[in-house]
């Protein structure tokens, strides 16, 4: 990628010259972030997409560095408008079509301003030189940031999520190949306690700026994420079993033991054996971080065997070694499924927390495809969420859990960090028009997502996941009951104008269920839609070339999404096209 010039790149590392190194922990060599699903331009196809499922809630997260762009807040002065002002417009149009925001204020994109080793600028691994304890010097303008976004937005955001995962942005990336991926950085017997403890005065001082001052006035309610694969013992061995659960507790319990537990610190068994490496909160510290949540977030994909080994005490220290045994794996090569897992891991926080309010904020199954019509057919995808919906269901009506919501990962595919866009999460298909990429190099560079003309196209997990909010019940995953999303032909018939009623539009879709046409008549001679115009499909999706210089509502790649409950299109403008029922003629409308 080409960093040379972005604010804060005059670090001791930054690239000089573009195209930039490539970071030793990329596994897909020349895959960048710089278009990824080009949602910063297609924001409005895309909440179309989510008006056509009957999407209710969705989650997404604010960059800091969008907002802030060198890190440092400066009075106000450091603050980056344009962003302000999409993030504006984005929140405001997820209101209009129905849909609440849940916004997660830190999902790892840290300013690059902040981090500098050698200018002594540790992000969240800093500390102080003479003691090497963590010293918080972040805080300052991590405040300062969160107090923005709550003053900004939490008139319309009801919801907020500090952090996501800090486990993955601390642990994972202190010699794991998560960035940062510093070396520097990359001793784990040391800095990723050093950065976690960092993390959570930064969560804990967060959610008593947005107490102290906007809670009472916006009524709104404030979290975090973390996150946790279930560790089943191998055996029935007591040594096993301790193995097991430890490495639960060493993972989402050193960071929701100081919030949701009885004494704001962490884990005993951790500090036993981690001795100094951990650092020790301060009384007010203590105070500070306990009860610092309104929910219990919880990200949670997959399941593994743990056995005891007293020679391989692990990074974790957790003397746990994790097999997966008779687990079916998904694409990527960590992920291991068992819906059963789910179920025992909100139990073990019903337990240990004294059954707190859960918000399942991640849970997803990746699913190799190609092309879209491979992709829309994810059946794989489509039996986790049947799994996993139902052992939460379990979890609920027989064990008591407080779950009170699920977020599927992801909406659409997108770009997956050191792997790229290898691998796919969505419950829509991202086809990313592939091309190379002037600004990388290396294997991939040449196979890079490209802006302006790429299209989506629902799965048909996202059908099923539609069928189950849209009835409030789990479904079969098989016929009848459940038989995919629609074909193109779907799309054949006449339309009704939400924003001009009385300009009728034809669709018709070719015997290849690829091609067509959309035709607007003599009533709609002042809009760009009249006369005949080409249009591809895919599955639930219409892509119109209208007018070359203005499309359908100032845009000439107009994407629109068939809307099964309404019958209707829902188009990226704001438009709607509703289904009529009398036959129109081509004379009538040419």
């Amino acid at each position: 990628a080409d960093t040379v010039g972005m604010p804060g790149a005059n670090c001791s590392y930054c690239c000089t010259e573009a195209p930039c190194k490539i970071n030793p922990a990329m596994k897909a060599k020349g895959a960048t972030g710089n278009v990824a699903c080009d949602h910063w331009h297609t924001w409005k196809d895309d909440i179309a997409l989510m008006k056509s499922m009957g999407l209710k809630h969705y989650r997404f997260s604010i960059a800091w560095p969008r907002l802030i762009p060198d890190g440092h807040y400066n009075g106000g002065l450091g603050v980056n408008q344009k962003a302000i002002d999409w993030y504006n417009e984005f929140i405001n149009a997820l209101h209009d079509a129905g849909i609440t925001p849940y916004v997660t204020l830190y999902h790892w994109d840290l300013p690059q301003g902040l981090l500098d080793p050698a200018a002594g600028k540790g992000g969240w691994y800093s500390v102080d030189e003479a003691t090497g304890k963590p010293d918080g010097w972040i805080l300052p303008e991590w405040k300062a940031y969160v107090d923005l976004c709550f003053r900004t937005f939490g008139d319309r955001v009801k919801t907020w999520i500090t952090f996501n995962e800090a486990w993955t942005f601390t642990f994972l990336a202190s010699g794991y190949g998560k960035a940062p991926n510093l070396p520097e950085y990359s001793n784990m017997s040391t800095w990723p306690w050093v950065a976690g403890h960092n993390v959570l005065l930064a969560h804990g001082n967060a959610v008593e700026i947005y107490r102290n001052k906007y809670q009472a006035v916006q009524k709104g309610r404030i979290g975090i994420t973390n996150n946790c694969d279930w560790r089943e013992p191998k055996t029935s061995n007591p040594e096993d079993v301790a193995a097991a659960e430890r490495a639960v507790l060493f993972q989402l319990g050193w960071f929701t033991d100081p919030i949701f537990g009885k004494t704001g610190d962490y884990p005993e068994p951790m500090k036993k054996l981690y001795g100094d490496a951990l650092p020790e909160f301060t009384e007010e510290q203590k105070k500070m971080l306990k009860g610092s949540a309104d929910f219990f977030g919880l990200n949670h994909y997959g399941t593994g065997w743990v056995n005891y080994d007293p020679s391989e005490p692990g990074d974790d220290r957790s003397f746990g070694v994790v097999s997966h045994d008779g687990l079916p794996r998904g694409q990527s090569v960590w992920l291991y499924g068992a819906g059963w897992g789910l179920r025992k891991l909100l139990n073990w926080v019903k337990k240990r927390y004294n059954n707190p309010e859960v918000i399942l904020t991640e849970g997803g199954w990746s699913v190799a495809a190609d092309a879209p019509a491979e992709g829309a057919r994810d059946e794989g995808r489509v039996g986790y969420y049947a799994n996993y919906t139902s052992e939460v269901l379990k979890a609920i009506n027989e064990d008591g859990c407080k779950v009170t919501g699920y977020f599927a990962w992801s909406l659409m595919d997108n770009f997956e960090w050191e792997r790229g866009y290898q691998e796919r999460f969505g419950v829509t298909y991202t086809d990313y028009i592939l091309g190379p990429d002037p600004q990388a190099n290396g294997q991939y560079a040449s196979k890079q997502p490209t802006a302006g003309k790429q299209v989506r196209r629902r799965k048909d997990s996202s059908c099923w996941l539609e069928a189950v909010w849209k009835d409030n019940a789990l479904r079969d995953v098989k016929g009848p009951a459940f038989t995919g999303c629609v074909a193109s032909s779907v799309f054949n018939g006449n339309f009704t104008d939400s924003f001009l009623p009385s300009c009728k539009r034809m669709v018709k879709v070719s015997k290849d269920g690829i091609t067509g046409t959309v035709t607007c008549g003599n009533d709609c001679l002042t809009d760009a839609c009249f006369g005949t115009h080409a249009a591809t499909f895919s599955g639930g999706t219409i892509v119109a070339s209208f007018h070359p210089s203005l499309g359908l509502n100032g845009a000439n790649h107009s994407t629109g999404y068939w809307n099964n409950a309404t019958g209707s299109i829902d188009w990226g403008g704001g438009a709607s096209w509703k289904r009529i029922t009398e036959t129109a003629t081509v004379e009538n409308l040419v």
